[in-house]
């Protein structure tokens, strides 16, 4: 775990000496948080849903309510004393790593369960003092408090979900940063917490609407509702790492509170194009040829899956990588919503002729369903085909797109999906097969989720590979996030023509 050890070194070592010459600092909330007249104001903007600010607090209520108290514990700001002793007592912490579609990041058990003193003085101000004053401040009945220690360091992030799981009623995060040189975090450091609007049909909706930055001795917390859509966005500096003591305060589930259905059918399948294709003109003939068919179609029923190379005419594929490439034209959408994906895809409505409408028909022909009947023995073709169908899309991918696994109808059926990658680079547009726990799945809005589920696929970028997949009933997949730090050889001067972006071919065909 990095950051650790280099921000502990950046530290003159006179503060340290001065800390430890100082009466031992305690826990204690800010007074200026525990005045009445405050909590009077805040309650009275917050049952309003009025925004509201001051010196060192900020009540926002656009896109949802937010609150942000700076300086929230009492502590000389230059020394930091307080600050210091709990980011000492995080290098003491057992951590374990987060990983999967939603997520990459440290984080620890819960505090309630810790023994180290300045911690464990947090925890009980939080039972015991800021409970209370989150009863008060908004109105909203509270029972308990569940919190933990979470680290983020260079290329973490946490993706949009709503924090909607049975009793929460109020998240909070507590931001530790407490050197000298980086107390306070802006848009080049990364880790902000990102706040996204709600549309209509209560889906999160891209732009990010609203960020609120790392800055040590910060608390943040909002209510959990069907609109608390936010994210913590990639951390992109390897200097220190993002430190936050965050939770949630519980208590009764009322009506509005009660998680909302996140079910999206937005996948458009239709039958197979009437028009012929001359596959020879267009495909690699080795994999026309019977013999490599049946080999094919044995590899599948095997291992459900099998990766072809050079499957495109070499000529036919440079054509069409130099036309993505290239072309100014081409009318590219977001595909959302935000808390399951984000890509760019291909409006092939826009493309009347040329090469990529010629991928469409190749891809959607009765030639090709024919064709991957024959790889599969799937009904896409022959006698005993009944009415298949198939969805496509060419998408474009860069630095911070993704996916996420999703509402788990999105996976009830069995599906034989096709990739191809064109100017393939190297972590763009990674793809993860698994089966998921459905109870427990990574993409709940649960931040301590159970041990990650087996992954039993995984596809790798590559130029001009035809990737088979049968994802049977109850399998799903995600696309790894982008980082922002990943190393993209095309995007460099030189490298055709800095290009950044990845594009894949993705087609789903059932029976």
């Amino acid at each position: 775990m990095m950051g650790f050890k280099r921000a502990a070194e950046d530290e003159p070592e006179i503060s340290r000496n001065k800390i430890q010459k100082l009466d031992q600092p305690s826990v204690a909330i800010s007074g200026k948080y525990l005045e009445e007249d405050f909590r009077e104001q805040f309650n009275q903007s917050w049952s309003k849903n009025e925004a509201l600010r001051g010196n060192d607090y900020q009540l926002k209520s656009d896109p949802f309510q937010v609150a942000i108290l700076q300086g929230f514990l009492e502590e000389n700001e230059k020394e930091c004393e307080v600050t210091r002793e709990l980011e000492r007592e995080f290098t003491e912490m057992d951590w374990k790593r987060k990983q999967m579609d939603l997520y990459e990041f440290y984080q620890t058990m819960d505090l309630c369960a810790v023994t180290k003193k300045f911690l464990a003085g947090f925890y009980k101000n939080l039972k015991e003092k800021v409970l209370p004053m989150m009863q008060e401040l908004t109105g909203i009945r509270l029972s308990s408090v569940s919190a933990s220690c979470s680290m983020y360091n260079a290329g973490d992030y946490l993706l949009v979900h709503d924090d909607l799981l049975t009793d929460r009623r109020i998240a909070f995060v507590f931001y530790l940063s407490p050197w000298e040189s980086h107390r306070q975090w802006s848009a080049e450091h990364g880790g902000a917490l990102e706040l996204f609007k709600a549309d209509e049909n209560i889906l999160p909706v891209f732009p990010v609407t609203d960020c609120i930055y790392p800055r040590n001795n910060q608390l943040v917390f909002f209510k959990v509702c069907e609109k608390s859509f936010h994210q913590v966005g990639e951390v992109t500096t390897f200097e220190y790492p993002r430190l936050t003591i965050n939770g949630w305060f519980h208590g009764p589930v009322d009506q509005e509170s009660v998680p909302h259905s996140s079910i999206i059918i937005d996948t458009h399948y239709f039958g197979s194009e009437p028009d012929g294709m001359q596959l020879p003109e267009w495909i690699n003939n080795v994999f026309l040829i019977d013999e490599v068919k049946y080999n094919v179609q044995k590899k599948v029923e095997m291992f459900s899956e099998i990766s072809l190379g050079e499957f495109l005419n070499p000529d036919i594929f440079d054509v069409m990588a130099e036309t993505l490439r290239t072309s100014t034209d081409l009318r590219w959408v977001i595909k959302g919503p935000a808390h399951l994906r984000k890509y760019e895809i291909l409006d092939f409505s826009t493309v009347k002729s040329g090469p990529l409408s010629d991928l469409y028909k190749l891809f959607t022909s009765r030639d090709i369903f024919r064709l991957l009947h024959e790889y599969t023995e799937l009904d896409l073709a022959g006698p005993k085909a009944k009415s298949p169908t198939c969805a496509i899309e060419l998408q474009r991918w860069q630095k911070s797109c993704y996916t996420v696994i999703g509402d788990p109808t999105s996976y009830s059926d069995c599906t034989l999906d096709v990739l191809l990658y064109l100017n393939a680079q190297e972590n763009v547009g990674v793809v993860t097969y698994l089966v998921p726990d459905g109870e427990q799945h990574p993409s709940s809005n649960s931040e301590e989720p159970d041990e990650a589920d087996p992954v039993l696929l995984t596809v790798y970028p590559k130029d001009n590979v035809l990737n088979l997949v049968y994802r049977a009933e109850g399998t799903t997949k995600f696309t790894k996030y982008v980082s922002k730090n990943v190393f993209l050889e095309q995007e460099q001067a030189g490298g055709r023509n800095g290009h950044p972006y990845t594009y894949i071919l993705a087609c789903s065909y059932r029976e």
